[in-house]
């Protein structure tokens, strides 16, 4: 039984791989596939059947042609093939984005959210009712539908606890599978968001990286060997909440000094309030810090070298490439980015810190919705309960 399985579940990798080489890579020949993917050439025949079969793939009328021997064919992803669904689930706002099984954006909307979380879901499928239909699709061609959530997500899809949020213990994914017709996979949002990175943004050539994000709170995710690392019980990552200060600021979550209580937009809104500087959210930081505002510069150069002294720690213990600092983080990017990297320097082993580079993520604020739309490719690619493997 064993063998059995994982001959499946290679079968099922393989697809994926083949299938993710050609969104990059569209009017790939079969030959093209097998030098992308490293699979022999009666693999990748075997997959691009299955892929037909599926109706996610086609062979192009005219013909590839190559220096030597007969014309091949070239192979795509049509847009006939589906549509994918990616969800931004928050108290404040609910974000949706509709795209091809490339990738490709074919609408976004923005509405307000709410605390109770059963009416948010309401609002949630009137809204994605709507963006199919205006993108002239029916619920038929939905593949599959996935959603960031700004919490800590057990392996079953179960949201434990939200601290900033009010949110404990809620079943989100089988609700979700209740109101949606169609697959469904759920994530915290940040892991969403590092995935995002990984199929569409900074990361599609880096296996080792570390994602950042600083919204309601300050979210992390680890990505190793090309995977979001979970732990044993899917809580890995959270950044925010090692020390600061042992003694510092109350958090959230019910304990002090947390690094999220001092540079989170909230923290840093509430901080230049205690120094007589009111600002309306986080754009506004970034505003006065270009232009000139000293106050503001120093606050987040201060923030920056915390998150570099805390990161140091994950840089010396796992040696990423990459680390990429995403929502409202990547708003005040520019201004806490030098005082970052030298308390990187500063305080991390010299060649982990010459290794890794610190970048702004280019996806804004559809970072976590194009999370949503990574978490539904991985899941209607994979297995049944194994798109969030075990790593």
């Amino acid at each position: 039984m064993s063998a059995r399985v994982n001959s499946a579940l290679i079968r099922q990798i393989n697809l994926a791989r083949v299938f993710h080489a050609l969104r990059e890579h569209p009017e790939s020949s079969q030959r093209d596939l097998g030098k992308l993917t490293g699979l022999d050439k009666a693999t990748v025949s075997t997959v691009v059947g299955q892929l037909q079969d599926l109706r996610l793939v086609e062979r192009s009328e005219q013909s590839k042609a190559r220096r030597v021997g007969r014309p091949e064919t070239a192979l795509s992803i049509p847009r006939s093939a589906g549509v994918l669904v990616g969800i931004r689930l928050e108290p404040a706002t609910i974000r949706v984005v509709t795209t091809t099984l490339t990738g490709e954006v074919l609408g976004h909307c923005q509405l307000p959210g709410s605390l109770d979380m059963k009416a948010a879901l309401v609002t949630l499928r009137e809204a994605v009712d709507r963006k199919i239909a205006e993108i002239g699709e029916s619920w038929s061609s939905v593949r599959a539908l996935g959603v960031g959530i700004p919490g800590l997500m057990d392996r079953d899809g179960n949201l434990v606890l939200a601290p900033n949020l009010g949110w404990r213990d809620v079943p989100i994914r089988a609700m979700l599978e209740e109101i949606f017709d169609c697959p469904v996979a759920v994530d915290n949002d940040t892991k969403a968001a590092a995935m995002a990175e990984r199929l569409f943004g900074l990361c599609r050539k880096t296996d080792d990286y570390v994602y950042l994000t600083g919204d309601s709170g300050v979210g992390g995710a680890l990505v190793l060997g090309g995977r979001v690392y979970r732990g044993s019980g899917g809580f890995a990552g959270e950044i925010g909440h090692t020390k600061a200060s042992p003694e510092g600021r109350q958090c959230g979550c019910g304990r002090r000094g947390c690094l999220e209580t001092y540079v989170s937009e909230a923290a840093i809104l509430r901080t230049l309030r205690e120094r007589g500087i009111d600002a309306a959210d986080i754009r506004a930081v970034a505003d006065m810090a270009a232009a000139g505002q000293p106050e503001v510069q120093a606050l987040l150069q201060e923030a920056g070298h915390l998150l570099g002294f805390a990161l140091s720690n994950i840089v010396n213990i796992l040696n990423p490439g990459l680390i990429v600092l995403g929502g409202n983080l990547a708003v005040v990017g520019a201004h806490i980015v030098p005082s970052l990297e030298r308390a990187l320097s500063d305080h991390a082993l010299g060649p982990a810190a010459a290794g890794v580079s610190v970048r702004i993520s280019p996806l804004g604020e559809d970072a976590v919705p194009m999370g949503g739309i990574a978490l539904a490719l991985d899941g209607f690619l994979a297995p049944p309960r194994l798109s969030m493997a075990r790593s």
